[in-house]
C-alpha cells in the first residue's frame, strides 16, 4: 500500500501531491522514487490485470514452446503470465526439468528484463525501451522461417508483430493478460478529486490515461486544464495529446526513476497544470 504510508523526504518535490496511477503491484518503485524526492504520494490505481479470456491458447503455446526460436516479451505482466505456464509444461513426469527448449528469448525494456531475471533467465538481447529498437536488433538475425511467439495484453499494439512478419518471420501472437478497470477506481477518484484540483497525476499506458478520462466522464472537458500530467514516455504522451492534454513531464526513458526525475524538473521549472513546456496549450 502506498498511500499514506510513507512521510515524504524534504527535498524538490515537498508540498506536493503526485497521484500513482499504475497497477497496484507495480506501483511501489514510481512511489518511492517520489517520496524520496518529497512529494505525498497518493495512490489510484487505474489497471487491474486479468487472465485472457479464452486461456487455451496461451496454455497451448507454453506446451509448444520448443518450436519457436524466438520468444519476445514486452511487459513484465507478460513475463508473469507466460512463463509460470512454460515452467510447467517443462518438468518431466518424474519431477525434474526436462531439457531446456532451443527458444532464444528478447526483451522490451528494463522492467521486463528484470522480471524474466528473476526466473533465472538472461535475455539474449540487450532490453531496448521501445518496441521499435528492440525490431531493429532482432530483425536482421532472424532466417526465413523462423518462428517468434510474442505473449502480450490483449491490447498491445500491432507494430511488433507486423515488424517481425515483414522480416520474414513466422510471429504467433498470443494474449497472455487483459486490463481492467479496478473496482475501487471511481470511488477512490471521487476521494481524491472531489474537493481538490487534479494536479501531478503520473500514466503510463494509453489505457491508463483512458481510464482516467473515462473515470471524469462529462467533467473531463472542464477539469482537463487542472491536470499537470507526467507520461512515461512516448507513446503515453501521443495518447495524452489524443485527449487534449500536453504533459507537464515526460521521462527521458521508461523507468520509475526516470519518471519521477521528469517531475521534479518539470516542477522545478514551474510547469503547472493547463501549461506546457514547449508553450502550446492542451486542444480544444
Amino acid at each position: 500500500m502506498i498511500a499514506g504510508t510513507e512521510r515524504p523526504a524534504p527535498g524538490p518535490l515537498s508540498g506536493l501531491r503526485v497521484v500513482v496511477t499504475r497497477a497496484e503491484h507495480q506501483a511501489e518503485g514510481l512511489a518511492s522514487a517520489l517520496t524520496a524526492a518529497g512529494a505525498r504520494v497518493e495512490a489510484l490505481p487505474l489497471l487491474e490485470m486479468v487472465p485472457p479470456a479464452d486461456p487455451a491458447p496461451l496454455r497451448r503455446a507454453a506446451g509448444e514452446l520448443g518450436r519457436y526460436d524466438w520468444l519476445v516479451f514486452t511487459s513484465a505482466n507478460a513475463v508473469s503470465a507466460f512463463l509460470p505456464l512454460a515452467v510447467a509444461v517443462a518438468i518431466s513426469p518424474g519431477g525434474r526439468p526436462s531439457e531446456p527448449p532451443r527458444t532464444r528469448i528478447a526483451a522490451v525494456g528494463d522492467a521486463t528484463a528484470a522480471a524474466l531475471r528473476s526466473f533465472g533467465i538472461e535475455p539474449q538481447l540487450p532490453p531496448t525501451p521501445e518496441a521499435a529498437g528492440l525490431l531493429a536488433l532482432l530483425a536482421p538475425l532472424l532466417r526465413p522461417g523462423d518462428r517468434v511467439l510474442l505473449p502480450q495484453a490483449a491490447d498491445a499494439r500491432p507494430l511488433l508483430a507486423r515488424g517481425l512478419a515483414a522480416a520474414g518471420a513466422e510471429t504467433v501472437a498470443v494474449v497472455a493478460y487483459d486490463k481492467r478497470l479496478p473496482d475501487d477506481a471511481p470511488r477512490r477518484a471521487a476521494e481524491l478529486f472531489a474537493a481538490a484540483q487534479l494536479g501531478w497525476v503520473t500514466f503510463t499506458s494509453p489505457r491508463i490515461v483512458r481510464h482516467f478520462i473515462a473515470l471524469l466522464g462529462e467533467d473531463w472537458p472542464r477539469r482537463r486544464e487542472e491536470l499537470s500530467a507526467a507520461s512515461i514516455g512516448g507513446v503515453t504522451s501521443a495518447e495524452l495529446r489524443r485527449q487534449g492534454v500536453e504533459p507537464a513531464a515526460e521521462a527521458e526513458r521508461p523507468s520509475d526513476a526516470a519518471l519521477a526525475e521528469a517531475v521534479v524538473s518539470a516542477a522545478g521549472r514551474g510547469t503547472r497544470a493547463g501549461s506546457s513546456p514547449a508553450g502550446r496549450r492542451p486542444a480544444s
